[in-house]
């Protein structure tokens, strides 16, 4: 029996599959940075006229009740999204068993409840964080 006949490949292999998602992530990140940085420098050795930096923008003219409100969108987005996979890993898990009649099939209907719970607490959380906004509004 060799390494690759064990039960913990998978998840080695997918540990090691996000940490290369991340190592990949931030070299990008760095080469974005390096290479806005190589522009600003070239700019200001010509003379010319510094490029607007969009994140400084961005910040400097943003309103906190804006800011809230995306992030009250993404989490009512989220929370959508969740509760849809969950009832869908239900919905299939009971198809499934009625397709092949084999009750351990429904194993899957309850690992539905995690994401299922995870989309009732972002709508939640959505609906808190709009009671506030809507309050500090006023």
């Amino acid at each position: 029996m060799g390494w690759w006949n064990s039960p913990f490949i998978i998840p080695v292999a997918v540990f090691a599959m996000v940490l290369g998602i991340v190592i990949v992530a931030n070299i990008y990140n760095y080469h974005v940075r390096k290479l806005k940085s190589e522009e600003r420098m070239a700019a200001i050795a010509k003379g010319l006229p510094l490029p607007p930096d969009l994140d400084a923008i961005d910040h400097a003219n943003s309103d906190p009740r804006r800011g809230a409100a995306a992030t009250a969108r993404g989490l009512r987005t989220g929370g959508i999204v969740c509760i849809s996979v969950g009832v869908g890993l239900a919905f299939f898990s009971f198809f499934l068993t009625w397709i092949v009649q084999e009750h351990d099939v429904l194993a899957v209907a309850a690992a539905g409840l995690i994401p299922l719970a995870v989309g009732v607490g972002l709508l939640i959380d959505y609906a808190l964080r709009t009671k506030s906004v809507k309050a500090e509004g006023n």
